[in-house]
């Protein structure tokens, strides 16, 4: 007798413990693929091609962006400084160019560039999950799509296997204002990949329709290095 009650507190125990353990399984919700911590950096290539009054100039330099430090936020959470600074290929001093911030909650993640907010990430992740990425700001709703999930990507020959592709704005406009927007990112490491295509095609009788630029930008930026200092 002594036996099976030892034998059935034994199994009980085995039972609280297992639904002890599933209640404190943190759901995985995405919160990694925009990781936020002083010290973290990226180091990206780009190329950026603006075109003014029909001319294009196009600009190849590395990029890099370091979380020197954070704050308590108002939402009593933290918010993230972000220094970013640039050199052309082949220097070895990097240039200051400009101070972002970043913040996130259990619903989204929010990065300023210059000053203004943008809604980069809607948690938890989902393909198919769409918000207003300028939710905080005045420049009208703009609708992400967050169209993959865990798919493989590789960025200057290095494979980056759990990746999510946000879709910020995909329209086809060849004739007035070309607009296509999006930005990939990697778990544990950020932003991998962005691109921009913004141009404005000239639209007078003589050339509506011929794809002209008459002013714009493209912009590539290409992840090469990240880690912690």
């Amino acid at each position: 007798m002594k036996y099976f009650l030892f034998v059935l507190v034994g199994a009980m125990l085995l039972v609280v413990n297992s639904c002890s353990d599933d209640s404190f399984t943190s759901p995985d919700t995405g919160q990694d693929y925009l990781p936020l911590k002083k010290g973290l950096f990226q180091v990206y290539d780009v190329e950026e091609t603006i075109y003014e009054l029909g001319v294009p100039e196009t600009f190849i330099y590395e990029l890099k962006s370091v979380v020197i430090d954070s704050f308590r936020n108002a939402e009593d959470g933290f918010t993230y400084v972000i220094h970013r600074s640039k050199r052309n290929a082949g220097e070895t001093s990097w240039e200051y160019v400009d101070t972002w911030s970043a913040r996130k909650d259990d619903n989204e993640a929010i990065v300023n560039e210059e000053n203004i907010p943008y809604v980069k990430l809607d948690f938890p992740v989902s393909v198919g999950l769409e918000w207003n990425g300028n939710a905080y700001n005045t420049a009208g709703e703009d609708d992400y799509l967050l169209e993959s999930l865990k798919e493989s990507h590789t960025f200057n020959d290095e494979l980056f296997t759990d990746c999510i592709t946000v879709n910020q704005h995909d329209n086809d406009d060849y004739i007035v204002f070309l607009d296509q927007r999006k930005e990939v990112y990697a778990r544990k490491v950020g932003l991998a990949y962005r691109e921009i295509t913004q141009l404005h095609y000239c639209t007078t009788n003589d050339c509506l329709g011929q794809q002209k630029i008459e002013s714009g930008l493209i912009y590539k930026q290409t992840i090469k290095a990240y880690g912690v200092e």
